[in-house]
């Protein structure tokens, strides 16, 4: 049953609840102790156990009841759908039966489908289903592909042999024999389908928008379509989140983890070397303190959007962000962050002041006339920009400046690295003053960039 536990938790997930390692083994260790006499106990520990909230419990509801289902072969008498007579139950039930007399073969299979075997039937095409793997089924164009497997795999192929040995017999018991065969393969059929129908149903409910999501992580930020905002969002919470929960909290290891050992020794000289006292080493975030100059120019707005939005979700990470855009002057917006929802600011601030060419040279200007007193060995300067300064003058001299002050200066372009010296690119001339210096236009390179800065920013003590 252990598999079968293992599958509905893949089910759960499809249907887009969370599901923890340590959820799976305290939910199976859960079941153990209940069993599975009840439906209606199973049910509720398998709920209480995994929901997290009102709305994953209705999912998980659902799921159980669904992936439970105990509709399968019920009907054992039913013909063929494609026949083009109908056939009565009484009348299907006399055809099984007489074919169930004059069959003399070895099918395993067959004998359960003559037989009106419900339970073994059921059971032979779960397994057959497990071994073919069809809890990875994504895809509608997949349920032809999958009940064809399970078929196979259930015996089809000696039903079909056997079916060509009774059709070279003129006996009237191998006439019967073949007829019953027939139907109960094409039954077996429309069963096996309705089963991998319900499966996709479970499994790929949530297909589509995995892939979408897939796609959007990897896809370069300027080619997202404003219809596909609202799944970038999601996607910019989710990471917010993630990256919240592993560094929100000071995290520390004392009385236990790794022995300090210099710190040990050195404070139990008293103690004529012996170990009396013993000290271990403890951990601590610094939450770093943020200097963010973004270029929203036509050619760099979309990545400026997401870093921002990104960012500002993980303001309870950060000690402090300032926050400046440009494209020619520079423009402090944290007031705006203050008054309006991040999204919303957002908008306002490419609404604003987004657009026109840029003009690196007098920004930097700006940085050494408005932040430089800002910039200390406690802050990262993190700049967002293409470094496409329309052939104006680049002003290097204020980034050595803010290299000299900063902790760090990061500076994310959305360019390859080969088109940091073509045209009117200075990028090569700053970057010597950079201590990272990364091509970065994908939410999977802002979450990498944030993953590593907040990293950074855990030492031991």
């Amino acid at each position: 049953m252990q598999q079968t536990l293992e599958d509905f938790y893949k089910a759960v997930r499809s249907a887009g609840v969370k599901i923890s390692p340590s959820d799976s083994i305290e939910t199976s260790q859960a079941v153990s102790l209940v069993g599975y006499r009840s439906r209606s106990i199973l049910k509720d520990t398998l709920v209480v156990s995994l929901a997290k909230s009102v709305e994953d419990e209705h999912l998980i509801n659902e799921c159980f009841d669904q992936f439970f289902n105990t509709k399968t072969f019920r009907n054992a008498t039913a013909a063929d759908s494609d026949h083009d007579v109908t056939i009565t139950n009484s009348d299907a039930a006399q055809q099984l039966e007489n074919g169930a007399e004059g069959y003399a073969g070895e099918s395993p299979l067959a004998k359960m489908l003559l037989a009106r075997d419900t339970a073994g039937l059921n059971m032979e095409m779960r397994n057959a289903a497990r071994a073919v793997g069809l809890t990875d089924i994504w895809f509608f164009t997949q349920k032809s592909l999958y009940t064809q497997q399970i078929m196979q795999n259930m015996g089809l192929r000696d039903i079909q042999s056997e079916l060509a040995t009774l059709g070279k017999s003129d006996s009237p018991s191998a006439i019967a024999a073949a007829g019953a065969l027939r139907d109960a393969r094409a039954y077996l059929y429309e069963e096996v389908r309705d089963f991998v129908e319900q499966q996709l149903s479970m499994f790929g409910r949530n297909a589509a928008l995995t892939l979408r999501e897939d796609h959007l992580k990897s896809a370069k930020l300027s080619n997202v379509e404003q219809r596909d905002f609202h799944i970038m969002h999601d996607l910019v919470r989710k990471m917010a989140q993630r990256l919240s929960t592993m560094y929100a909290k000071k995290r520390k290891r004392e009385n236990r983890g790794q022995l300090d050992f210099r710190k040990t020794l050195r404070n139990n000289v008293a103690f004529d070397g012996t170990l009396f006292d013993l000290h271990w080493k403890r951990r601590y975030i610094d939450k770093p303190r943020l200097l963010v100059l973004c270029d929203v120019s036509g050619s760099v707005q979309a990545y400026a959007r997401f870093l921002l939005l990104l960012l500002y979700s993980l303001s309870d990470v950060m000690q402090r962000i300032d926050c400046y855009v440009f494209t020619g002057n520079l423009i402090c917006v944290d007031d705006i962050f203050e008054h309006y929802p991040v999204q919303q600011a957002i908008e306002k601030i490419m609404r604003e002041h987004g657009m026109g060419g840029s003009n690196y040279g007098t920004t930097l200007l700006d940085l050494e006339d408005q932040c430089m007193d800002k910039i200390d060995n406690k802050t990262t300067l993190l700049i967002l920009g293409d470094a496409r300064n329309n052939n104006l003058p680049a002003h290097s001299d204020v980034m050595q400046m803010a290299y000299q002050r900063a902790k760090r200066v990061i500076w994310l372009n959305p360019e390859p690295e080969n088109f940091w010296k073509t045209g009117d690119s200075v990028m090569h001339q700053y970057r010597p003053y950079c201590h990272t210096a990364k091509t970065c236009n994908t939410l999977q390179h802002l979450e990498a960039l944030l993953d590593n800065l907040l990293r950074s920013a855990t030492s031991a003590v």
